[in-house]
């Protein structure tokens, strides 16, 4: 579910100057025992999540009871996922315990269950979740990831293990790609030239995200933006405040390889996780009719899940963060004749040559959905 922060994060507790290794990551899962669904979660959503993060990254999973914390592991980041439940129903203990994980400094997250009609539609209490999810994950300080998926068997708008997968290496690796990071003096002083060259178009993105709210969960883990040229690229760094960033938050690429899936940049904290995809967008595009100037990639609810454009929602959930997703991209926007798609239960895919563009772009589209 979506969430909103009143605060800029603090970035040093996140430090996200490299990729984070196995050994400096714990994963672990803990089962509601009030949820008649728990077994069916920890078969069908739990296990494969932490079994393909086994196979990618070899981590481990571990159970803790209900009740029970983490013991603290210094140098280490513990992410923890909870459920199922119903957030709009939850007991205040559930809260409490919740919001004692995340004091331990577990990136804390829940699967959700909302209960569907015998029609299999929503709930008439679900339409609350707009509102009060966002604002009790605020004050749990967790997550509640977006429930998308439909169980008719079961009667359920829940989460998939996709779900689970994608969001633990979010908020813990952090990158799919191999980082190399240059201290070429010549590499750092074109960083300069190109954080100088687009401070002020930098300044009026961020107007614009915060004028009409382009992101669902918090603006600093949703969305990226990328300036690009010929033979090097200016990208947002991870956890970007995009409604407060700066020049000062965007690194230099200055190579990448698809087939070793790894990029090379100049800059203090990791490029954006969706940087493979938009090298790969940029260089396609550049070969088959010519580079875009900008591409920017953000969230908005209403484009996102809303009956507006459903013509331009690719066909396919596209798993971004890796070089694959920038053909899938590609492919998108050529078949759509469009300089623009949404990505199924994702977010919106802007290419074009300037800030005005998609200033232009933003009032025209995303207000009309408000």
């Amino acid at each position: 579910m979506v969430t909103s922060m009143t605060s800029t994060p603090d970035l040093r507790a996140y430090d996200f100057r490299y990729k984070r290794n196995v050994d400096e990551l714990r994963f672990c899962y803990v089962l509601n025992p009030a949820s008649p669904h728990s077994e069916w979660a920890l078969r069908e959503i739990i296990q494969p999540a932490f079994r393909a993060l086994h196979r990618e990254y070899g981590v481990t999973a571990e159970p803790i009871a209900y009740g029970e914390l983490p013991q603290e592991r210094p140098g280490s980041v513990t992410y923890v996922v909870y459920g199922p439940t119903n957030p709009l129903l939850m007991p205040p203990e559930e809260q409490h315990y919740l919001a004692a994980l995340a004091a331990t400094g577990a990136r804390t997250n829940i699967i959700s269950a909302y209960p569907l009609t015998e029609t299999n539609d929503d709930g008439p209490d679900y339409a609350l979740a707009r509102t009060v999810v966002p604002r009790l994950c605020d004050a749990l300080d967790i997550n509640a990831i977006y429930p998308d998926h439909l169980d008719l068997v079961r009667g359920l708008r829940t989460n998939t293990w996709q779900d689970v997968h994608v969001n633990a290496i979010g908020e813990t690796v952090r990158v799919k790609y191999e980082p190399t990071q240059s201290v070429d003096p010549g590499d750092l002083a074109m960083l300069d030239r190109m954080r100088v060259r687009h401070a002020g178009e930098i300044a009026a993105l961020a107007r614009i995200h915060r004028d009409h709210h382009l992101w669902q969960r918090k603006p600093y883990t949703d969305g990226s933006i990328m300036f690009t040229h010929d033979g090097h690229w200016l990208v947002s760094q991870t956890v970007t405040d995009k409604t407060r960033m700066t020049a000062a938050d965007y690194d230099l690429i200055t190579s990448f390889d698809e087939g070793a899936q790894s990029l090379t940049y100049a800059g203090e904290r990791l490029p954006s996780s969706d940087a493979p995809e938009f090298l790969m967008l940029s260089s396609l595009l550049a070969m088959h009719d010519r580079r875009p100037r900008l591409i920017v990639h953000f969230h908005h609810r209403e484009l996102t899940r809303g009956r507006r454009h459903r013509g331009l929602v690719s066909d396919a959930r596209i798993e971004c963060g890796r070089f694959a997703a920038g053909r899938h991209f590609f492919r998108e926007l050529r078949q759509k004749s469009s300089n623009w798609f949404i990505i199924r239960e994702h977010g919106m895919v802007w290419t074009g040559d300037s800030v005005a563009e998609f200033d232009d772009y933003v009032r025209s589209v995303v207000s009309a959905t408000t």
